[in-house]
């Protein structure tokens, strides 16, 4: 795949349906709020869906999935589908850092193959923000956008991310306590296999040079010992459950201290991650260790209280196509659903 393709070309026909939208500068960051004209006055809890748009894309990019999701929403609350406490639902979006009009320097954002010697750091520093962007958006975003005599509130967060945003999903319902559903896109769980099998297609000097091939590429000048000090604290595998390196089942030890951690950070969260069987260049199989053993670990104990659907579509390579995306928007509305006041709701 070029690095330069929309993984979302095609999801959407020019004739989807459109929602209002503002925009608001927070913290320095131009913000756009879509569904606001849309809420219910008499509805007063409002859930907001966080919107994490791919590498080389813009914000603008995932505006026909915040209208497709709300639109989709909006049907279920006339329709009575909405569950016992229908609520209101909003869409966020923003461009990542050094995207859009954020952008300060265009090979930063590009992979080792068009040239960019940091990619590695570059890519994980970027997404790694871009969660706490949304954290730090989250904070401040109701202060701009419900003032009395407005009877709404914010009390439920969800993310969506596609490919780079998909990475970026992973950090956001792993690390912040009021994001409490997470729709990943093609994206992936472990970023050290995942750029392993990059620089093994790329052909990296730092691979190829060493025997066996790949041996001493972690560590070196193209993925440097302080980027996997930062992998260790913030991506998921790395986190929960280092040294995972294939499907087999950790020790007792390991596995009493992965279940102490999954509760910490993924405690009654909600989680559906939609990947291509053909992608190549984020492929499945390098999150497929980890989340082999999270699936078997959360089979085992469900009084963890955390749901992971995990579908893999045959055929589809880096892209987010229309079948994941009406599998993502069903999914949404039936966690919106299912959430009501006093469950897990949380006033934000």
């Amino acid at each position: 795949m070029a690095a330069a393709t929309n993984p979302l070309h095609g999801t959407h026909s020019p004739s989807s349906p459109a929602v209002s939208r503002k925009t608001f500068t927070i913290a320095g960051i131009l913000t756009t709020v879509y569904g606001l004209d849309e809420l219910v006055p008499s509805i007063e809890p409002v859930a907001c869906l966080w919107l994490l748009h791919p590498r080389l894309q813009t914000q603008e990019t995932m505006a026909p999935v915040a209208a497709q999701t709300i639109h989709a929403w909006n049907d279920r609350i006339r329709d009575g589908k909405a569950g016992r406490t229908p609520k209101g639902l909003i869409a966020v979006t923003f461009d990542q850092r050094n995207h859009g009009s954020r952008q300060v320097d265009k090979l930063a954002n590009e992979a080792w193959r068009q040239g960019n010697t940091r990619h590695a750091q570059d890519m994980f520093s970027c997404y790694h923000g871009t969660a706490v962007d949304t954290s730090h958006l989250l904070t401040y975003l109701p202060s701009y956008i419900f003032h009395p005599p407005s009877p709404h509130r914010l009390t439920q967060h969800l993310v969506l991310g596609v490919s780079l945003g998909g990475h970026a999903a992973w950090h956001c319902i792993l690390h912040d306590a009021r994001i409490t559903a997470a729709v990943v896109v093609i994206g992936c769980p472990d970023y050290t296999r995942l750029m392993t099998d990059r620089a093994t297609k790329s052909k990296l000097k730092t691979w190829t040079s060493s025997s066996p091939p790949g041996s001493s590429f972690l560590g070196s000048q193209d993925f440097p010992k302080s980027l996997i000090d930062a992998i260790a604290r913030y991506d998921p595998a790395s986190l929960l459950l280092p040294g995972i390196d294939d499907g087999s089942s950790p020790s007792p030890v390991a596995s009493q201290k992965f279940k102490q951690l999954l509760k910490q950070h993924l405690g009654s969260k909600r989680i559906l991650n939609l990947s291509g069987g053909a992608d190549k260049l984020v492929p499945y199989a390098a999150g497929d260790p980890f989340l082999q053993v999270l699936k078997k670990t959360l089979h085992e104990d469900p009084e963890l209280d955390i749901e992971l659907e995990d579908v893999v579509f045959d055929g589809v390579g880096h892209a987010y196509t229309p079948a994941m995306s009406e599998r993502a928007v069903g999914w949404i509305g039936d966690i919106l659903a299912k959430t009501g006041e006093g469950t897990k709701d949380s006033k934000i």
